[in-house]
């Protein structure tokens, strides 16, 4: 069986047991020859996900910053290997990213090109990192933390990994960009570009209203992207044409990952015990349908049922759009703007 994240978990803050990974996973298809780039893989969904991949065989690409942590994280995940039902993959490689500074986030994104060129581009791009409840700070570039490091960051790296993902489509027929969102991001308020404009340090300050509406804001923002490029990708492409990059998103319900313990310490003066919510691997289990799943289709977005219900797995397809979610062709195209705005221009 793939290792367990509870190796990362102190004993007085263990897990519940996972109700569904270890079955789904033994119906996930082996991922041999394909190349899955995660962001944030040293703890939580990233973590199991990157493991989950490696040991079916993935050769996987983590787009983390340098810790200790991130470290021990690669070792796990390559001893891993050899436990899946798809195989010993390639070992994994780690990239230096860190999300709050543009120029470190173009520098990794040069290094994975190096790295995808000459063995058929990028099959997977799963944009997985996320912060939750963050002061109200500035990152070196002028933008706000929650804001670059959820979607303006990401954008980047779609935008500059975006021809290797083309190039995986036309070897294999498809590839694909994953994004992780949340529940947070359905509802209202609507989308504010202000959120996503050069004031980081001036929206609102650092009470938990404040900072949990700039949450709501980056995750409502991952869901119009993940709708923005689902429209372009189709509406750019021709007769004949085999750029078939599907874009995807998924949202992990709550879990006992460490935002949920950083989430619960900041709302309520201590952290919530793990084991009152799913493990962090069933947690991920929508990212990884999102990876694996030959029958998603693009523009769909996965997670967990809300009020039960759902497939054998408890996930369910939720549409991104109104009334749950405020996603419009409007909203769509204010997002994308947003980002252009501070990344560059994007075009399909």
């Amino acid at each position: 069986s793939t290792p367990s994240s509870s190796s990362f978990t102190p004993i007085d803050m263990a897990e519940r047991p996972s109700r569904y990974y270890a079955s789904f996973c033994e119906r996930l298809p082996s991922l041999e020859g394909r190349t899955v780039v995660i962001t944030g893989c040293s703890r939580g969904l990233g973590y199991v996900t990157a493991r989950t991949v490696a040991s079916k065989g993935g050769r996987v690409i983590a787009l983390n910053r340098s810790s200790e942590r991130s470290a021990r994280a690669l070792e796990m995940i390559s001893e891993g290997r050899s436990g899946g039902h798809g195989g010993s993959g390639p070992p994994p490689i780690h990239v230096e990213c860190d999300l709050t500074s543009f120029a470190s986030v173009r520098n990794a994104c040069r290094e994975v090109r190096e790295l995808t060129k000459d063995d058929g581009g990028i099959d997977v791009l799963c944009c997985n990192a996320g912060v939750m409840l963050q002061p109200d700070t500035a990152t070196v570039d002028g933008y706000d933390l929650t804001a670059s490091t959820n979607m303006l960051s990401h954008f980047l790296i779609v935008k500059e990994l975006f021809p290797h993902l083309q190039i995986a489509s036309k070897r294999s027929g498809e590839s694909r960009v994953v994004t992780m969102s949340s529940a947070s991001g359905y509802g209202g308020p609507p989308f504010d570009a202000r959120f996503f404009e050069r004031r980081g340090g001036a929206l609102g300050g650092d009470d938990t209203q404040s900072s949990y509406a700039r949450y709501h804001q980056s995750k409502l923002a991952n869901l119009a992207f993940a709708a923005a490029l689902d429209r372009k990708v189709r509406e750019g492409s021709v007769a004949g044409d085999d750029n078939n990059v599907l874009s995807l998103a998924c949202t992990p319900g709550v879990c006992g990952s460490d935002m949920f313990l950083h989430a619960t310490r900041v709302m309520s003066g201590r952290p919530a015990p793990r084991d009152r919510v799913p493990s962090v691997e069933d947690g991920a289990l929508a990212q990884l349908k999102c990876i694996f799943d030959p029958d998603v289709e693009s523009g769909q977005l996965w997670g967990p049922s809300m009020g039960g219900g759902g497939d054998e797995f408890g996930l369910q397809n939720t549409v991104i759009g109104p009334p749950q979610i405020i996603v419009t062709r409007k909203v769509c195209d204010a997002v994308w703007k947003a980002c252009e705005d501070a990344v560059g221009t994007f075009n399909i």
